[in-house]
Parts: C-alpha cells; sequence; structure tokens
C-alpha cells in the first residue's frame, strides 16, 4: 500500500482527477484504490502549496512593541527629565498631557485584532513625525508599529488635535475681539492700528502615487497665515497649488474673501495716537502682497525716499512677528523644511495642526519658550517672489501716506 501510495504520488501529482483515471487505467490499477489514494493525499498537496505561498502574517519585528519599541523604552525616562522631554515632544510635560486629555476621547477606542496602540504611545508617534519628517517607514522600525498603522495614527491624531483644539487655541477673532491686538502692535511693535501680519509658505509635497504615473510626483501647497503681536497664528488659508502666481494666490484665497467682506475688522476706521487723522485698520505685508485699503505694503525700493524709508521701516519692524512665527514653525516641526511623503489632500491636516500646536505652545508655555529654536526665518529664503510695486487704489495710497506722515511726525517729535 505504501509503495502503491508513493508511485501514484509521483505519478498524480502533476495531473488532475480527470487524468489521473486515465492514467491508471491505462497502466491497469485498480481504479478505486487510485481515488482512495488521491482523496487521502490532494489535501496534503493543497495544504503544501498553500503553505509554501503563503506570506508571514506578522513581521518577527512587531510582537516586540511592547518590550523593544522606543515609546516602551524611552518615554518614562523622559518624563524624569523636563529638557529631554521638550527637546524630544516640542513642548512641556505639562502641555504634552494637556493635547493628551483634551483628545482622549477622540482617539482612545481605536483598536484592531492586536495590541492597541496607546492614545500616549499615538500622540507620542504624531509628534516625532512632525518634529523630524521623518517617513512612516522609518517611524515603524523605531517604534515597531506597522508602515500603515503609523499612517493612520498620524492622519487620527492630527485632525483629533484640530477638531478639539481649534475653537480654544485658534478661533477666528470678531471684529469686537481685535481690541488687544490692535493695542499690542502699537505697544510692542509701535505700528498703529494694525490688527495682524500675513505672510505665506510654499511647502513641499512628494505625492508617493500620482495618477497615470509609475514615479512620485513633487507639488507646492501654500499656507498663508495672519500673526497676531506675540507670534500666534490669528488665521490660516491652507490649499492652494504653488503652481498659480504669486499675486494671484492670496486673490483667490479664502482668507482674501473674508478680508474683503471686513473680517478681523478691516472696515473699522480709528484716528492715529495722538491725531485726528483717520485710517482704516490693516494687516501688512510684504512686497508679494497687493496694496489695499486694509493691507499695507512697502514702498518700492526704486522710489525711496527719507520718508518712505521711514515707512518701510516700521512696517519691516512690525512684519517680523510674521518672519519670527514661520521661523519658529519650520525649525520646530522639521517636516515642513523638507517634501512631505503623503498625498496632497492629507497635507492640509498636517500644516494645520502644525500651526495649532505652535498656538498650544505659546498658550500654554509662553512666547520666549516658544521662540527656543529661532528667532526670525532666515534671510534670502523668500516664501513668495516680488510681484513689483502693486498700483494700488487711489484710496490705498493715501491711506499708506497717511501712516508715513504720521511716523515722520513722531520720528521729528522723538
Amino acid at each position: 500500500m505504501t509503495q502503491i501510495r508513493v508511485e501514484l504520488r509521483d505519478r498524480i501529482k502533476p495531473v488532475g482527477s480527470g487524468e489521473a483515471a486515465a492514467l491508471c487505467a491505462c497502466e491497469g490499477m485498480d481504479l478505486d484504490l487510485v481515488r482512495l489514494v488521491f482523496l487521502v493525499e490532494t489535501p496534503y498537496l493543497i495544504r503544501r502549496r498553500l503553505m509554501r505561498k503563503r506570506p508571514c502574517r506578522v513581521s518577527p519585528v512587531l510582537p516586540k512593541r511592547k518590550r523593544l519599541g522606543e515609546f516602551h523604552h524611552l518615554h518614562e525616562d523622559l518624563q524624569q527629565d523636563a529638557a529631554r522631554f521638550y527637546d524630544y515632544h516640542r513642548m512641556s510635560p505639562e502641555t504634552f498631557t494637556y493635547i493628551l486629555n483634551a483628545i482622549r476621547p477622540s482617539i482612545e477606542n481605536a483598536s484592531d485584532f492586536r495590541a492597541t496602540v496607546s492614545t500616549e504611545e499615538r500622540l507620542t508617534v504624531t509628534l516625532r513625525y512632525l518634529a523630524t519628517g521623518s517617513s512612516f517607514n522609518t517611524l515603524g522600525y523605531s517604534f515597531r508599529i506597522s508602515e500603515v498603522k503609523v499612517g493612520r495614527i498620524v492622519r487620527e491624531t492630527c485632525q483629533a488635535i484640530w477638531d478639539n483644539l481649534r475653537p480654544r487655541h485658534m478661533p477666528f477673532p470678531k471684529n469686537e475681539e481685535m481690541g488687544p491686538i490692535i493695542e499690542g502692535f502699537w505697544k510692542k511693535w509701535h505700528f498703529p492700528n494694525c490688527v495682524g501680519c500675513i505672510d505665506g509658505k510654499h511647502i513641499r509635497v512628494l505625492n508617493p502615487q500620482p495618477s497615470g504615473s509609475m514615479h512620485a510626483e513633487q507639488v507646492s501647497i501654500v499656507l498663508q497665515a495672519v500673526a497676531g503681536p506675540d507670534y500666534k497664528f490669528l488665521a490660516l488659508d491652507v490649499g492652494a497649488y504653488g503652481k498659480e502666481s504669486d499675486g494671484g494666490i492670496f486673490s483667490h484665497s479664502n482668507l482674501s474673501k473674508k478680508l474683503d467682506q471686513g473680517a478681523l475688522g478691516v472696515r473699522r476706521h480709528t484716528d492715529l495716537p495722538g491725531t485726528n487723522i483717520t485710517v482704516p485698520h490693516v494687516l501688512l505685508g510684504d512686497e508679494a502682497y497687493p496694496l489695499k485699503p486694509y493691507l499695507m505694503r512697502p514702498y518700492p525700493a526704486a522710489r525711496l525716499g527719507p520718508s518712505e524709508t521711514v515707512f518701510n521701516g516700521r512696517l519691516s519692524k512690525a512684519r517680523q512677528v510674521a518672519e519670527c512665527a514661520f521661523g519658529i514653525l519650520t525649525n520646530k516641526w522639521r517636516i515642513l523644511q523638507n517634501a512631505i511623503e503623503v498625498n496632497p489632500k492629507f497635507v492640509d491636516n498636517i500644516v494645520k495642526c502644525i500651526c495649532l500646536l505652535h498656538n498650544i505652545v505659546i498658550d500654554k508655555e509662553g512666547e520666549q519658550q516658544a521662540a527656543t529654536f529661532t528667532t526670525r526665518e532666515i534671510l534670502g529664503k523668500r516664501r513668495f517672489a516680488s510681484i513689483g510695486e502693486n498700483r494700488g487704489a487711489t484710496y490705498a495710497v493715501n491711506i499708506r501716506n497717511k501712516f508715513k506722515s504720521f511716523f515722520c511726525t513722531e520720528e521729528v517729535n522723538l
């Protein structure tokens, strides 16, 4: 019987049951015996074939997460050293706990068939991704979590931070709430009637799966933000593609539409300090922005006289808040320094989350602590290209001239 089984196994293995019956008939073997051996051996052959092709479901790296993963052998030690904790998480232990408690209800129920990743570890993975710019694959090896799981954790945590903490730390200011901001710009930066400084930054995105292409595609989106006198962001606009003209990016943004409708109190008029000269509340921008009644930009370098130089100096000094805010953002959250390797649709959430984290750290720890990474963005690396002198409406030109006269008079009095 054993000899027959071996012989039949060698003969039947490459053929089907019908072919095996024909083969047995030709060679004079008992067909019932052949069928019996075939039924016994077929599951064995199928099982061997499946075992040979079936990939390993769990990498041997992943089950050791709670023993060798970065979070499990480092987090407790970092909590004993506040300075190193700040360097690793880009925030103090108290701020980390504050964010953790705020987002816990949104992400603590996320689980799968394997060991659940705790809320603390999810937040740590997300902060390390934003702070270092490492790929999902690299973080997966460090934390011993699959690359797909790391991407899901980052997406869910960024969304939870934005949904739960934006109303507290980045609400869009109402017109009647602009008083402290205007006072802050006058006292700290000596520019009256200012409601914020606007600036922008191109963020490179490396789409790993562009449609119709075998290669990654690099594009850029634009972050435009209004900064207050304490380096906090008051309003954001994210998502315009960098291939648009720089002049058109602002004009077609939702932020521009809101400002045209009077957002941030730009339609309100008050007298300049110590005078009866009435001007509207204004934003301050650089040469990339158009001159508007609510948006002041520098005089062009080709037409600078003594009074224009004074105005440009005052505007440049006040605009440091926007430059410093972007500098802190880029140097602390270094994912912004390189091309972000995710789907462009997800980049908006990443950028908004980073800006919100910037505000949270300032609110909880103060602007001096937030500025420890940098003071201003590296000079010479312009975020927008200059569009030259914009021929603003006569009304906007007159408003800028009133500011110029006020500054020149103040310089003489000083």
